[in-house]
């Protein structure tokens, strides 16, 4: 697949200004038109801003599951690592973690309640989804095949630090803490919003016919037709301190072939899941997008 690639250091919070399409780049309106951060404030600042380019009645049906995924879904990691917020008095400083007994084998037995904790002192936890391919890559996908699993990274140490103090204190043998959940169909839809804005600030809303507006605006819940997982490793050399991974291509074979694609991946040094979105079908030939086919072999995957 070629690729080319986009890296947002959070930490930089440097600022790209894209002039405004002159239209919702979602559902096509001129009225009421606002900013978009094609990579959320909560994420990047602002790092990439479309000039009035999201209708306020898109914003109103997108910002709801958007702000699950940063506010309950990522909202710990974020205060943990400091992410961008609007507003640092109202940053998550002390959490209620739910505690289970465990047997040997991991079961259940018995719930032990909440304990508060400083943010500090809990372990780094990163939850996300992991996905097979999207359904349209996939010729031989069957029903059901795309569900998917939760994932996590969780700084073990720190974990099973608080897990043996919590067993001493109620005489338990084996003790699990409970990190939070994700929320599919919401993750899902952020990640194709995020790789929609992305295609359209890239590619300009008249460079490709788009796949994924009835998905970001709610009227499909077809989830994985388009959205699936990705190649883990990036297509090109990328920067450590870099926390947002974004690569615009085509697949070159397949039943996709052709297609524009969206490669996301945060917090890469985690060893984070990838994601690629089909966005889209191009309107202008593939070459004026990637260069000659030349120039796109050494970016093959």
């Amino acid at each position: 697949m070629a690729m080319k690639l986009t890296e947002i250091d959070m930490g930089k919070h440097e600022t790209q200004k894209v002039p405004s399409p002159g239209r919702c780049i979602y559902c096509g309106s001129t009225d009421e038109l606002t900013d978009e951060h094609v990579i959320p404030f909560a994420l990047a600042a602002n790092s990439v801003i479309y000039l009035d380019a999201s209708c306020r009645a898109c914003a109103a049906i997108i910002q709801p599951y958007e702000q699950d995924v940063l506010r309950k879904q990522l909202g710990v990691f974020r205060a943990q690592v400091d992410a961008p917020t609007r507003n640092k008095k109202a940053r998550i400083k002390d959490v209620d973690i739910h505690f289970v007994e465990v047997d040997d084998m991991g079961r259940q037995i018995r719930d032990l309640g909440f304990r508060n904790f400083p943010v500090g002192e809990l372990p780094l936890t990163l939850n996300l989804w992991q996905l097979p391919e999207a359904r349209i890559l996939r010729p031989d996908a069957v029903a059901g095949d795309d569900h998917g699993r939760a994932w996590s990274f969780t700084e073990m140490a720190v974990a099973d630090r608080i897990n043996r103090s919590v067993a001493q204190e109620g005489g338990c043998k084996h003790v699990a803490m409970k990190l939070g959940d994700v929320n599919r169909s919401n993750f899902l839809r952020f990640l194709a919003k995020t790789a929609h804005a992305f295609a359209v600030m890239t590619l300009d809303p008249d460079g490709f016919r788009p796949f994924l507006t009835d998905l970001i605006l709610k009227r499909s819940d077809d989830l994985t037709q388009f959205v699936g997982g990705g190649f883990p490793a990036a297509p090109h050399e990328v920067d450590p301190a870099h926390t947002t991974l974004l690569s615009l291509g085509s697949p070159d074979a397949g039943p996709a072939k052709g297609l524009i694609a969206i490669r996301l991946q945060f917090w890469h040094e985690l060893k984070a899941p990838a994601y690629i979105v089909i966005v889209g079908e191009p309107i202008r030939p593939l070459d004026e997008i990637f260069g000659e086919p030349a120039d796109r072999d050494e970016l093959r995957e």
